[in-house]
């Protein structure tokens, strides 16, 4: 085949396994007659894009620990389901009013309790969109809640650890509230 001979592109790779023929291919045939004579802002911005169509697979396969939690819009069953849900939040708003306070600590863990008491009632009496959000704030102030205790039972939690928890509090609260109700439990039976 000579190099002036034209091959119709979408029929050259037909019948063979695995590859699909886009249409518009997004990488554009520029001939290129002297050495160093080629655009260079063409050839950084396909860099670019390949880059960031690299990261958004990477950032579609993550493992499932380091994805955000998942929410059904549809809610509770019933209005007195609702009603129940709100109702089970009040007590977190009424311990953490009556929890001792004795040092930041205790403070922080305290105010955590009335957050899960606030964002569990909002979330349970939420309708549609916004109740996916308020799952993730509900999960989210849990979380924070344990981190929280384990900081008050404990005072020398390493700072790597906290600041992880930190980290992927937003992202995984489930993993963070595992974590450290974990701890928690270790702290407690080497205290009895």
């Amino acid at each position: 085949m000579s190099p002036k001979s034209k091959s119709n592109p979408s029929r050259a790779l037909d019948g063979v396994h695995g590859v699909r023929v886009v249409p518009h291919s997004p990488f554009a045939l520029e001939e290129i007659t002297e050495p160093g004579d080629f655009d260079r802002s063409t050839c950084e911005r396909s860099s670019i894009e390949a880059n960031q169509r690299l990261l958004m697979q990477v950032w579609q396969q993550r493992p499932a620990c380091l994805r955000p939690v998942r929410c059904c819009l549809n809610g509770d069953e019933s209005l007195g389901e609702m009603v129940a849900n709100v109702l089970t939040s009040l007590p977190f708003i009424a311990l953490g009013i009556q929890a001792p306070r004795k040092n930041l600590n205790c403070k922080l863990y305290a105010n955590s309790l009335i957050g899960v008491g606030i964002a569990s009632g909002l979330y349970h009496s939420s309708r549609g969109k916004l109740r996916k959000y308020l799952r993730w704030a509900d999960y989210t102030m849990i979380a924070t809640a344990t981190v929280c205790l384990s900081r008050a039972l404990r005072n020398e939690n390493p700072k790597l650890l906290m600041a992880a928890s930190a980290f992927f509090l937003p992202i995984q609260p489930l993993m963070v509230s595992a974590v450290h109700t974990g701890m928690m439990e270790v702290t407690i039976c080497l205290l009895t």
